[in-house]
């Protein structure tokens, strides 16, 4: 059995980049009502879960290949 000593820097610039996307949500959930009004609520709301499945795909992907 072997075991890796370095992760691999792809998935460590995926799980800091998907990291610091989800703690930004906070900061624009307080926005989401007015860009709703301004643009439609669906495209908003729709576009706000696409953006938090991104980030939650790249911390998923970065930590799996950290577990190899």
């Amino acid at each position: 059995m072997t075991s890796r000593t370095d992760p691999n820097p792809i998935a460590t610039f995926a799980v800091m980049i998907g990291a610091a996307m989800i703690i930004a949500v906070p900061s624009a959930t307080a926005h989401l009502s007015a860009w709703a009004q301004l643009y439609g609520s669906i495209l908003v709301y729709l576009a706000f879960i696409e953006y938090l499945g991104v980030a939650l795909a790249l911390v998923r992907w970065g930590v799996g290949h950290w577990r190899l």
